[in-house]
């Protein structure tokens, strides 16, 4: 039997959470398309059973072994409303046979954010902790362009680190950092995928390669649950087209540590985002590439001589 699906939509995305591990495993954007004056709109992430499967997690573990946790397996069922978008989020329950209830609320922006809060309510006399993480799952690396100046593959910032990973890279060793803020993802040409942990909270990030590519994190301190209690975590997802309005946006608005860093501004990264905003006000005045081209040589002319 075919497992039911969430469909979402907004104004620049569509798709559909899978039931079976409430992961988002597939997502078309709707303002993008293969070809330059094609039809077909690109689809970024897919189901886990296909090759080009791409998709993304979240969840809790613990170091119990007496407790049944939901997993990519687990049927997750619906809370009320069957459709997610900007103005309706969608909740989402999974019960064990040990008295603990396990609750997603997603939400959607009108764009790429995708915000999870999920939390656990323990309905026993006991106390159990727990490690929310998150991972994103790629089973196959896609074609890349190979140029050494644009980064493709697995990327992430630490404590105001940039890590730069390249899928053959992960292939031969994996990759692990400890830090207190940031993000981790993968990232493509013009498309990338991120997840951004709860704010103030310690994690662990590992890149891996283990028939198919991971890029996750795990909180690294407990998040302790006392009997009839109930504690959560939130988790933000952003699978978004390269836009530097849309981008530079979230890292102001979410406050992510140097989240304009998705998008590779190369080795000279301070001279030119600086003329890529020159070049887009110059564009935006005339209309013309060409004509904000010439524009920004003169000023740049007129500056040094």
């Amino acid at each position: 039997n075919q497992t039911k699906t969430i469909k979402f939509e907004n104004e620049s995305i569509t798709g559909t959470i899978n039931l079976k591990g409430a992961i988002i495993d597939d997502l078309t954007f709707k303002k993008y398309t293969e070809t330059l004056n094609g039809s077909d709109n690109v689809v970024l992430l897919n189901p886990k059973n296909i090759e080009k499967g791409y998709y993304v997690e979240t969840g809790w573990v613990t170091n119990n072994k007496n407790i049944s946790l939901p997993d990519s397996n687990s049927i997750w069922k619906i809370d009320g409303n069957k459709i997610l978008s900007p103005n309706n989020s969608i909740k989402l329950y999974w019960s064990n046979d040990e008295g603990i209830k396990f609750n997603k609320t997603i939400s959607l922006d009108n764009n790429f954010l995708f915000t999870i809060e999920q939390n656990i309510i323990n309905d026993t006399n006991k106390t159990y902790n727990f490690y929310p993480y998150g991972q994103i799952i790629r089973n196959t690396a896609p074609e890349v362009t190979n140029f050494y100046i644009l980064h493709e593959g697995l990327i992430g910032v630490f404590d105001e680190q940039l890590v730069e990973e390249d899928y053959d890279d992960i292939e031969e060793k994996k990759y692990s950092i400890n830090a207190t803020s940031g993000w981790t993802g993968i990232t493509d040409k013009f498309w990338t995928t991120i997840i951004v942990p709860e704010s103030n909270k310690e994690f662990r990030s590992d890149y891996e390669y283990k028939n198919k590519f991971k890029a996750n994190f795990i909180e690294t301190k407990p998040t302790t649950v006392g009997a009839n209690e109930t504690k959560s975590n939130n988790i933000k997802i952003i699978v978004a087209a390269k836009e530097v309005s849309i981008i530079d946006g979230y890292a102001e608005k979410l406050g992510i540590d140097k989240f304009d860093l998705a998008i590779d501004w190369g080795w000279f990264y301070f001279i030119v985002k600086p003329l890529f905003f020159a070049i887009d006000y110059f564009f935006k005045i005339s209309g013309n590439f060409g004509i904000a081209i010439v524009l920004i040589t003169i000023c740049i002319r007129l500056a040094f001589f």
